[in-house]
């Protein structure tokens, strides 16, 4: 399965984008496994801060620099090193 995080805002505005595969990585897999998009609320504008798009798959969520916590944010870092 695709895993796709892309990673946007912040004070200069830049994205940065990055993907794994839970096929070749079992490390990433066991962390899709502790994540629910579906169970995620949608992001308060904050200005300054990241804002993260990640998909799983086919399911998409947009989430706050706030809301990255716990196996999210596991998930995250794991992508975006």
């Amino acid at each position: 399965m695709r895993v796709i995080v892309i990673r946007s805002g912040g004070f200069a505005g830049l994205e940065r984008r990055d993907e794994g595969d839970t096929a070749g990585d079992p490390v990433l897999r066991a962390l899709v496994d502790k994540v629910d998009l579906t169970a995620l609320p949608r992001p308060r504008p904050m200005p300054d801060r990241y804002v993260y798009e990640i998909t799983i798959g086919a399911n998409t969520a947009e989430v706050g620099e706030t809301q990255v916590t716990g196996p999210l944010r596991d998930l995250v870092n794991h992508v975006l090193r």
